[in-house]
């Protein structure tokens, strides 16, 4: 499909952008998220974004969404691989400082500082949510959509895409409590269990972009009718 394999381009671009010889000996390449990347895509492309403009918006956005994650791993790194936790941290922010380069060379400030509240929200939820002694199931739901959509909702608001802002919350919601076998909030299971079902109610009914309306659809419905680790009862 035309689209994907254009995703896949720029997804080449982002990781010949991340390459760094000295921290390819120890962390692996990072996996960029392909739902995130689907969500990046159709926000630029609905902006007007075309060509080698597209190729460094896609790239900034891309790079500063692969730094947050990568700093998600550190949670599941054990306490005594202190290496690979101070080498996950140094590509986390070796990838951060990427972006800025990246938006220096589209010399859009503006974005800059979107990204920059978009890190400010994830990182936020982050705290609550993994250092919280207590939270609710509506927190808990809350914080995990704040920091997987936190920097695509952002970048959704600063492009005037608002409309497409639930969507986005929800789909990565539902995109994050389905990756098999360990699921980064797998501790989670019975306070998210129900939110989750709604969020898949939902996202039949959201408005999303038309630009990837074929690919996403495809995507959703695997989603959707897929077995989910977080939902199965215990037994």
């Amino acid at each position: 499909m035309k689209i994907i394999h254009e995703i896949n381009k720029l997804n080449e671009y982002v990781l010949r952008t991340m390459e760094h010889s000295f921290l390819k000996q120890y962390v692996d390449v990072p996996r960029i998220n392909k739902d995130k990347c689907l969500i990046a895509y159709s926000l630029l492309r609905e902006s007007g974004y075309e060509g080698e403009e597209l190729q460094e918006y896609y790239a900034a956005v891309i790079l500063v969404q692969s730094a947050l994650d990568m700093h998600e791993y550190i949670l599941k790194i054990q306490k005594d691989e202190v290496k690979e936790r101070q080498l996950t941290v140094l590509a986390g922010d070796y990838y951060s400082s990427l972006y800025y380069f990246m938006l220096s060379l589209c010399e859009d400030l503006p974005l800059i500082r979107v990204l920059s509240l978009g890190i400010q929200d994830v990182n936020e939820s982050k705290m609550k949510l993994f250092y919280s002694k207590q939270s609710k199931p509506d927190e808990i739901t809350n914080g995990i959509k704040s920091m997987e959509a936190g920097i695509l909702t952002r970048v959704a608001r600063h492009f005037g895409k608002e409309e497409f802002i639930p969507f986005i919350s929800e789909f990565l919601f539902v995109s994050a409590a389905s990756q098999c076998p360990d699921p980064l909030f797998s501790d989670y299971h019975h306070q998210i269990k129900n939110d989750l079902l709604l969020a898949r109610h939902k996202l039949k009914t959201q408005k999303q972009p038309a630009t990837l309306k074929a690919v996403m659809e495809k995507r959703m419905r695997a989603l959707l009718e897929a077995p989910h680790y977080l939902l199965p009862e215990e037994g």
